[in-house]
C-alpha cells in the first residue's frame, strides 16, 4: 500500500459535500482544503453545482483526474460504495471519516470486514474508519472541524499518530501550539480496520524524511500486531514514544465503546516497550515535556551534545533558595542526583559574582545567587560549572522578577553555552512580559519550560534519550533499569 498518498497527495476528492449544510463534515473538508491547503481538491456531490463558487462533480470517473486520495463524509453503508470505486478507478487512499463500524458492534463489525477486504484486496491504503483523519502542513487538513475553532500545530519533527481524534485536536494540538511543539503530520487511526499503529510507524521511521520523532496515543495494540511494531520500533533511528489509555480496569471499560480496542496488562506492556527502545511516558505531562525536548533536538543547529547525560548529575543553579530545593527533591523521582561542589569550587564561584550576592548567596548544590543576582553572575557560574567533567546537565532556574536580572539575560545565556556545548534546561515563569527572554532562548534552541516539574522531566529524557542512543550502538550500558 502506498501510504504517501495518504499524507501526501497531489490532488484530493471528497465526497459526503452538503450543499444545504454548512457545518457539514465533508462540505468543511472540502472548503477548508480548497481554500487553505495546497493539495488540488475535487468536491463530489451527486447533484453538481458548486460552493463558494468551486465547481462539484456528480461522480468520480466524472473528474479530470484520478486524485491520488478520497476523503469519504458518508454513512457506513455508502461508504463502502466509494471504497469499491476506489478499487475500480485504482484511488490509492483513502480516509474514512465516518462511525458506524467496528465500534458498534456485530452489524457495523460485518461492514469493517467488508471494507477490510476490498481496502487489502486491490491495496487501497484506507485510514479509519471512524477517525478525522490527516493533518500535514501544508498539504492537507482532514479534520472536520472549522479552522477557527480548533488550534493548528507549528510544522516540525513529530509525527504525531493518536486513536482518538478528541485527544487530537484539544489534548495535542493545543498544547503542542501552546509550548511549541512543531508536527511534520498528525494522524487520527480510529478503529485502525486497515492502516495500523504498525504500518505507520514503519512509514515514519523509515520513509518520511520530515519525521524523526514518533509519537503514539494508543489505548491497546491493534490484535497481532504488538511484535510487528516493537520489532520495527527497536530497529528505527527515530525516538519513538508511545503513551497508552485505558490501562486501568475503568479505562478498559471504556475503550471498549470507543474504538473497539483492547488494552493490555501494564506490567507486561511496559517491561515489552523498554526492552524495544521504546519509550513509555508516565503522564501526559511527561510526554508534552520529551515532545518538546525531542524536537528541539532535532532542528539543525543543536545547543548541546544531545547524548551526555549517561548517570543524570547535574547542577542546580537558581535565584531563589526554595525554587532549589523544590528541584532537587524532584531529582531522586526522574533518578537524577546532584553533583557535590567542593569547598575550592565554591570559594571560586564565590568570586565570580557581585560583591552584594557573594556574600548572601549558597554556592552548595543547588546554588542559590539570590535575588540579588545580576545578568553577569548568572552567566560567570553557568561557563564556571559548564567545565566540571562530573556535572552532566544544568538546570537552571530563572526568575526574572529581580530588578537586576535584564532582559537581554536569554540572549547572554544562549552566548555562554555555545563553547562548552554542556547540556542546559532552563524554567522560566509562564508570563507575557518575559515572552523576550523565553524566545531568545528558544531561537537558540535552549529548552525552555514553565514548571520546575516539567524540567526535572526534561532531563530525565536526555538521559534516556542516551541510554537509547548507547543501546542503538551495540553499547548497552548497565543502568538501563534505572527508570
Amino acid at each position: 500500500m502506498n501510504l504517501n498518498k495518504l499524507f501526501k497527495p497531489k490532488s484530493m476528492a471528497v465526497v459526503g459535500i452538503s450543499k444545504k449544510n454548512p457545518i457539514s463534515p465533508g462540505r468543511i473538508i472540502f472548503v477548508k482544503n480548497e481554500f487553505e491547503m495546497t493539495v488540488k481538491t475535487y468536491g463530489i456531490n451527486p447533484e453538481g453545482g458548486n460552493i463558494e463558487g468551486v465547481q462539484l462533480y456528480t461522480r468520480l470517473d466524472k473528474l479530470p483526474e484520478i486524485p491520488d486520495l478520497l476523503v469519504i463524509a458518508l454513512p457506513a453503508e455508502s461508504t463502502i460504495q466509494y471504497v469499491e470505486e476506489c478499487a475500480h478507478l485504482n484511488i490509492p487512499a483513502c480516509i474514512i471519516i465516518g462511525g458506524g463500524f467496528a465500534e458498534i458492534g456485530s452489524e457495523g463489525l460485518n461492514l469493517q470486514k467488508s471494507l477490510e477486504k476490498i481496502a487489502f484486496d486491490n491495496d487501497i491504503a484506507v485510514l479509519g474508519p471512524n477517525c478525522i483523519g490527516v493533518y500535514s502542513p501544508p498539504l492537507i487538513d482532514t479534520i472536520f472541524m472549522p479552522t477557527e475553532r480548533i488550534t493548528r500545530p507549528p510544522k516540525g519533527s513529530v509525527a504525531l499518530i493518536s486513536q482518538s481524534g478528541g485527544v487530537l485536536v484539544d489534548q495535542f494540538f493545543h498544547k503542542f501550539n501552546e509550548i511549541k511543539i512543531g508536527v511534520s503530520t498528525a494522524v487520527s487511526i480510529g478503529n485502525r480496520a486497515v492502516v495500523d499503529e504498525a504500518m505507520l510507524l514503519e512509514y515514519f521511521s523509515k520513509e518520511d524524511k520530515e519525521t524523526s520523532n514518533i509519537a503514539f496515543y494508543l489505548e491497546g495494540f491493534k490484535p497481532n500486531k504488538a511484535r510487528k511494531f516493537l520489532e520495527i520500533a527497536k530497529q528505527s533511528v527515530d525516538m519513538v514514544i508511545t503513551y497508552f489509555g485505558g490501562l486501568s480496569k475503568e479505562g478498559k471499560m471504556a475503550i471498549k465503546s470507543h474504538t473497539a480496542s483492547l488494552a493490555g496488562n501494564e506490567k507486561i506492556l511496559s517491561a515489552a516497550l523498554k526492552q524495544n527502545l521504546i519509550i513509555q511516558p508516565k503522564s501526559e505531562s511527561e510526554l508534552l515535556t520529551f515532545l518538546k525536548l525531542f524536537n528541539i533536538l532535532s532542528q539543525r543547529k543543536k545547543p548541546f551534545d544531545e547524548n551526555m547525560v549517561v548517570f543524570g548529575k547535574v547542577a542546580i543553579l537558581s535565584l531563589s533558595g526554595g525554587h532549589g530545593v523544590i528541584c532537587a527533591d524532584l531529582l531522586k523521582k526522574y533518578s537524577l542526583s546532584i553533583v557535590a561542589f567542593t569547598e575550592q569550587q565554591q570559594e571560586e564561584m564565590r568570586k565570580l559574582v557581585n560583591p552584594v550576592a557573594r556574600n548572601i548567596a549558597s554556592f552548595n548544590n543547588p546554588i542559590d545567587l539570590t535575588g540579588s543576582a545580576q545578568d553577569e553572575d548568572i552567566v560567570n557560574i553557568v561557563q564556571y560549572i559548564s567545565k566540571i567533567e562530573q556535572i552532566e546537565c544544568i538546570i537552571l532556574l530563572i526568575l526574572p522578577y529581580a530588578p537586576s536580572i535584564s532582559f537581554m539575560i536569554g540572549r547572554r545565556i544562549s552566548n555562554a553555552i555555545t563553547q562548552p556545548k554542556k547540556p542546559i534546561v532552563c524554567f522560566i515563569p509562564y508570563i507575557e512580559k518575559y515572552g523576550l527572554i523565553i524566545e531568545a532562548l528558544e531561537l537558540s534552541n535552549i529548552p525552555v519550560f514553565h514548571s520546575i516539574k516539567e524540567t526535572v522531566q526534561a532531563v530525565s529524557a536526555l538521559k534516556v534519550r542516551t541510554k537509547i542512543y548507547n543501546l542503538r550502538k551495540q553499547n548497552p550500558p548497565v543502568y538501563w533499569n534505572d527508570r
